[in-house]
């Protein structure tokens, strides 16, 4: 009986451990490198770019893939665009940090090598909206724009009366010729979204969170949601529902530095945490509020890329090659949790840079005790606020930071089930 009992648990752990990894299934990979974007055409044709002038190309849906040579073998390809099955673009830097961009019209049988006129600008994102106009940025922030295919650029304007600083852009999407949208920042500093409506003539800046946003998918005309993050406060979200004019941004609570995120059903969103090896999963649309699952990839492999073709059809690209296709067998993740915790909770204040106040939520899963702390970043204690007994609930607590200097604070609930705490700052 005792053996019988030990096999039953062995069988139990090992179901376990595979349920817990057969989301995704290994795919036969043509390389070895790192892969970290990817850009799907249409259900057939698919690019991924990655280290080492890397790129491979799946011309059935990505049942096959195969390597393309770009005559690069020390630079990693940093940004990939494609607006047919046989004109792309990718940008990159060589190894004496001058930008380049391959061109292909042939889809990608080969690549011509263009660099960029200014090589003092580092440029590590790309978007082309037709064949001749087509947009560049990176670490220096500033946004250039070119009418004829690269033969020359010229810079864009950017209005930074709503966020001060020329923050490094990380991802430029487009909605139409007219209408674009931007993101990037600094970590530990600042979140950045941008906005033009006149093809890029002028961008209009906001500052939306307290770290980095790394990629944009335009959910609808108005809709928009970003994914980002930060190697110690983890991955976040931000998500607006009038074209960027306000924003709701919070943590998915999972650690790691979100790169990519994509949609299996309007309902169910996947976003893949690079270094950590996490996914990070909302089943609720990334609505204001909602639970994000953490789950392991597949052998805890660093995954930086993901996209779905469909709600059966779906491919995650990391380190050493990597491939994973969405395993079609499964209905998709179990909703087992609503909107409201069951445990407490501490919620990224909002808005995030304030100026001078801002709102503090938190959730008691039952009465409790509550006192708030604001620490500066040094350690030191600023302010205490005594909230006293507080019955099972949802709160949110007003902060006034008028006699504060400008910089990183953190904020800190206790209560008798322990202490949370969470960064924010202050921009003057």
């Amino acid at each position: 009986m005792l053996i019988i009992f030990v096999l039953v648990i062995s069988i139990f752990c090992q179901k376990t451990e595979i349920s817990a990894q057969n989301y995704w299934i290994s795919q036969t990979s043509p390389v070895q490198k790192k892969l970290t974007k990817c850009q799907f055409l249409d259900s057939l044709y698919g690019w991924v770019i990655g280290d080492s002038g890397t790129v491979i190309r799946t011309t059935n849906g990505g049942i096959n893939w195969s390597a393309q040579p770009t005559g690069v073998i020390s630079s990693e390809l940093r940004d990939i665009s494609f607006i047919s099955r046989n004109s792309g673009w990718i940008i990159s830097v060589d190894s004496s940090y001058k930008t380049f961009i391959l061109r292909t019209t042939n889809s990608g049988a080969s690549w011509s090598k263009i660099y960029y006129p200014d090589t003092t600008i580092i440029l590590n994102t790309i978007f082309f909206s037709d064949a001749s106009t087509g947009y560049v940025s990176g670490f220096n922030g500033r946004i250039f724009k070119t009418t004829n295919n690269c033969a020359s650029w010229s810079e864009c304007y950017i209005d930074t009366t709503g966020c001060l600083y020329l923050f490094p852009k990380n991802d430029i999407k487009f909605i139409n010729s007219q209408t674009g949208y931007a993101c990037g920042g600094v970590q530990d500093l600042q979140g950045i979204f941008l906005k033009t409506t006149n093809a890029g003539a002028v961008w209009f800046s906001s500052c939306i969170s307290a770290e980095p946003m790394n990629e944009i998918k335009l959910l609808s005309n108005t809709r928009i949601a970003l994914i980002g993050g930060d190697f110690d406060v983890g991955s976040i979200y931000g998500l607006s529902e009038n074209s960027g004019s306000s924003w709701y941004y919070a943590q998915t609570t999972c650690y790691g530095n979100a790169t990519s995120f994509a949609f299996r059903t309007p309902a169910e969103v996947w976003a893949v945490q690079s270094f950590s090896g996490l996914f990070s999963v909302n089943l609720d649309s990334m609505k204001p509020g909602t639970r994000w699952q953490c789950i392991n990839t597949p052998g805890n492999i660093a995954l930086n890329a993901i996209e779905f073709l469909s709600p059966t059809v779906g491919y995650t690209f990391g380190n050493h090659g990597s491939i994973f296709k969405y395993n079609p067998e499964v209905i998709g993740l179990q909703n087992n949790n609503n909107s409201i915790p069951g445990n407490y909770q501490l919620y990224q204040n909002y808005p995030n840079p304030f100026n001078p106040q801002t709102n503090i939520e938190y959730y008691l899963p039952d009465a409790s005790n509550v006192v708030i702390k604001i620490y500066d970043v040094s350690g030191r204690e600023v302010k205490l606020f005594n909230e006293g007994l507080k019955v099972q609930g949802k709160y949110s607590f007003s902060f006034n930071a008028a006699l504060l200097p400008s910089g990183v604070y953190y904020y800190e609930l206790n209560t008798e089930f322990g202490k949370l705490s969470k960064k924010m700052v202050l921009l003057k």
